[in-house]
């Protein structure tokens, strides 16, 4: 009886195993959204981006597709390379200033959440009266959480 179960359990990992090495290679999907990016498609470079993020779990590469995106003006791929930046920088590094501009590009095109995420790096910064400039910004954009970190740091 234990035999039976040891092969059962085996055999579902090797289907685990071998269905996840199935999404991480360039199938002829991926390879479009790649050739596309090259072509300077930004919602390409975007899902590029996201898909190194997520199933590859590669956040190195999944930034450069976001610079790419963020560089056409694809403002989520802004925001969401800002956030790969600041969670891999320190205060004051050159990820922190990239991260920043990244989030000012989307911010001042209506992305509330690189606005909220400015008021958050500025008040990591120490910079309080900058971080509620942004929380405020975020809550006039209809971003909740900025509406709540506005109302904390303002009292």
């Amino acid at each position: 009886m234990s035999k039976r179960i040891l092969k059962t359990i085996l055999i579902l990992i090797i289907c685990m195993v071998s269905t996840s090495f199935a999404w991480a290679g360039d199938d002829e999907i991926t390879a479009k959204k790649r050739a596309a990016c090259d072509d300077g498609n930004s919602a390409a470079c975007f899902a590029m981006g996201e898909r190194y993020r997520v199933v590859e779990q590669d956040n190195k590469t999944a930034l450069e597709f976001f610079r790419k995106a963020c560089d056409a003006d694809y403002m989520t791929g802004c925001t969401h390379g800002g956030i790969l930046l600041f969670m891999s920088g320190k205060h004051s590094s050159a990820q922190w200033k990239e991260s920043k501009k990244m989030f000012q590009k989307a911010c001042d095109a209506g992305e509330d959440p690189s606005c909220y995420n400015l008021g958050t790096l500025s008040y990591k910064e120490g910079r309080q009266k900058r971080a509620i400039k942004y929380y405020k910004k975020a809550c006039k954009m209809g971003n909740q959480g900025g509406c709540a970190k506005e109302k904390r740091l303002a009292r």
